[in-house]
């Protein structure tokens, strides 16, 4: 019980509220990613690869990988429109919810073994 009150605020630790009360911020670890979402032009062959190769990426770069992470991939013409993509993250990734669920997104370019090109985005946690 202990451990699902700290994970929904409800207990400090000790180590939480020395730094509380001595006015340090609260240690932070690396981010953590919750979802990948990949967008390319054309039908991935096999989105499982690329997805193996962005989670590589985000492990070189210090972040973790949450054990329920969430990957989807779709296909679209509309890579650069801000607003589609905006909504295929909150349709499709709604259970990692919240009004922050953009803020917390991050994209890069991706292309495919096959040449096929896109975008993905990575989801991350709450700071």
């Amino acid at each position: 019980m202990g451990f699902l009150g700290n994970l929904f605020g409800k207990k400090q630790t000790a180590d939480t509220q020395s730094n509380v009360e001595s006015g340090q911020p609260k240690p932070v670890g690396p981010k953590e990613v919750q979802g990948v979402f990949i967008l390319t032009l054309q039908p991935l062959g096999d989105s499982f690869k690329l997805h193996e190769q962005i989670i590589a990426q985000q492990r070189s770069r210090g972040y973790s990988i949450s054990l329920n992470c969430i990957s989807k991939a779709g296909v679209t013409e509309k890579l650069d429109d801000e607003e589609f993509v905006h909504a295929k993250i909150r349709k499709e990734f709604a259970k990692l919810g919240g009004d922050d669920l953009i803020a917390r997104t991050e994209a890069f370019p991706c292309q495919a073994s096959s040449g096929n090109s896109g975008k993905y985005f990575i989801i991350f946690d709450r700071p």
